[in-house]
């Protein structure tokens, strides 16, 4: 939907979705007032193998309806996720790098420990004033 403002996008595609859920759940119940219609022998008699098979075919139906509620769902749902970490992806993709490091003092934060008096000897006692020793 090029040119259409994001705003409008979501409202347009909510509604499409809406829509679609909205006539699976009415031929879901059109088929269940047909059941019912078929069991409480209403309108004119079908014949038992008639009346058999057309419950055979309303459960069907539902059966295929109830599944293409199931996918529009799962397609909505990760329709959106797609969407969302595509955005995400394309502002970092395009988003300015960071700025080099500065590089004139790079060793200023690598420094040696201080050298040891030359009179300590190879091994100097060290003690560490929290432990009290």
């Amino acid at each position: 939907m090029a040119g259409v403002a994001e705003e409008n996008r979501r409202r347009i595609a909510a509604a499409l979705c809406l829509l679609g859920v909205g006539l699976i759940l009415t031929g879901a119940v059109l088929i269940l007032q047909h059941r019912v219609n078929i069991g409480a022998g209403q309108g004119p008699l079908p014949r038992v193998s008639d009346a058999r098979d057309n419950v055979l075919i309303a459960q069907a139906i539902q059966r295929v309806l109830f599944w293409v509620l199931v996918l529009v769902g799962v397609f909505g749902v990760s329709t959106f996720a797609f969407l969302r970490w595509s955005r995400r992806f394309r502002n970092w993709l395009l988003s300015r790098p960071h700025p080099p490091t500065p590089a004139e003092d790079l060793w200023a934060m690598h420094r040696l420990p201080d050298e040891p008096p030359a009179d300590a000897g190879p091994y100097r006692e060290t003690r560490n004033p929290h432990c009290g020793g």
